[in-house]
């Protein structure tokens, strides 16, 4: 899977760091938005080591990236709602299935 370096978000230049190993294995993180550092990382892993699908790290890829849309344009509102979490991951796959269909690749 080939994901881009950098993006620019609104005012602000992403680093994508991937492929991207999380240390903590009590909590099954695949992929993580820092809004602090500007940085979006992304396993190519699973929690228990094994290698994960394109499609699967695209899907987070896409997850990560619409949290830091949300932080930039919309102060979190996605993020912050009772529904965030399944809401961004609602529009991830979304965006995934249009991708998908239309044969656009990164």
């Amino acid at each position: 899977m080939k994901l881009p370096k950098t993006l620019k978000i609104g005012g602000r230049e992403y680093r994508i760091i991937y492929p991207y190993h999380f240390r903590d294995t009590t909590t099954a993180t695949l992929g993580l938005h820092d809004p602090s550092g500007s940085i979006i990382r992304i396993s190519d892993i699973d929690e228990h080591g094994n290698v994960r699908s394109d499609f699967s790290i695209l899907h987070t890829f896409l997850h990560e990236l619409i949290h830091a849309v949300d932080f930039v344009y919309n102060n979190n509102c996605i993020t912050l709602a009772e529904t965030g979490e399944g809401a961004i991951d609602q529009l991830a796959e979304g965006l995934l299935q249009v991708l998908r269909d239309n044969k656009l690749s990164f």
